[in-house]
């Protein structure tokens, strides 16, 4: 089971509970601290109590009293008010079952993923009204739930036009990076498993690690998260993201990284050829739409060779790479 499903079944749990007709007093510590151990306990549990009285829960509960029943005489007055008493338990379980199966099966029956091929850039409009630029070889899986909406980056970058709602929050994961949005345009760049970098272009975003929220980021500013790591890069952001005109402008990152851009406007495989190489930091405006010229660049600034293959492209360490 995952960690996910095994929160939402810990809230189904205790709101089951809470709607028992006599909550013991003694678990109210527990469910305290449960409820303060993590902002998801918090989350999935307001979620589930929200869904609660929703439509999809009553009507579902609706059609099972439209199951045929055998008729019985009315029971004496003490029995129906301990039969009322007995039951309410059990309709209270069979909710909070429905509940559950909704929370977990609906998400995996609403998500939509969204693709762009390299050197491809692609424009999507959510259900919900958002629109989503796609810059080249990205993938996006969006889920837009009565109770929350969610894209996930598996890959690439993607600039989002959040369209603003009062109840229903908009978030965003790139690896371990959470962000969500407070109304807003933004950018949402993975540039490796434990890397990623978001900018802010109208409104702000929180930004946070593993659903611990760290940083809200502004218009105009950005952030960079790195190992677990969030760390705030000021005054970055203006008019529109650089990938859009086929651009990226390094400071200070990886070679590894920008070899990783680079790659999403190749046809072939561009590969390094030096574990050293990955972590040579780099800093430039580099056109990462033009292969060719990007490399050139890099070859020229940062004294590597490029050897171009039949197959592949690969770069090793130049004559003077040592030195730098």
């Amino acid at each position: 089971m995952s960690r996910e499903n095994q929160i939402a079944e810990e809230a189904a749990g205790w709101i089951d509970r809470l709607n028992q007709p006599a909550f013991d007093a003694a678990a109210g510590p527990n469910f305290d601290a449960w409820m303060a151990a993590s902002p998801r306990h918090r989350e999935v549990f307001a979620d589930l109590q929200a869904l609660w009285q929703s439509d999809a829960l009553v009507e579902a509960l609706g059609q099972a009293k439209l199951a045929p029943i055998t008729a019985h005489a009315p029971p004496e007055p003490d029995l129906r008010i301990r039969r009322r008493w007995a039951t309410a338990p059990r309709l209270a379980a069979a909710a909070c079952a429905m509940l559950l199966a909704i929370v977990l099966l609906l998400p995996m029956l609403s998500t939509s993923t969204y693709r762009s091929g390299e050197g491809k850039a692609r424009s999507v409009v959510l259900a919900d009204g958002s629109r989503v630029d796609l810059s080249s070889d990205t993938e996006l899986r969006v889920r837009i739930l009565p109770w929350e909406r969610t894209a996930t980056l598996v890959r690439g970058e993607a600039f989002f036009d959040v369209h603003h709602e009062g109840v229903r929050a908009f978030r965003v994961t790139s690896g371990t990076t959470s962000v969500r949005v407070l109304g807003t345009a933004f950018n949402v760049d993975r540039q490796s498993p434990t890397r990623t970098a978001v900018s802010v272009y109208r409104g702000a975003v929180e930004v946070g690690v593993d659903g611990a929220a760290n940083l809200v980021v502004r218009k105009g500013d950005g952030a960079r998260v790195v190992d677990g790591h969030v760390v705030a890069q000021p005054r970055i952001a203006e008019g529109a993201p650089d990938w859009k005109s086929g651009w990226f402008e390094a400071s200070d990152i990886p070679l590894g990284v920008l070899i990783g851009k680079v790659q999403r406007y190749s046809a072939r495989p561009i590969l390094l050829q030096d574990r050293g190489l990955q972590a040579l930091p780099i800093s430039g405006r580099f056109h990462i739409a033009d292969t060719d010229r990007a490399l050139q660049a890099v070859q020229a600034a940062y004294h590597v060779d490029v050897a171009y293959g039949p197959k592949t492209i690969s770069i090793r360490p130049g004559a003077r790479a040592e030195d730098h």
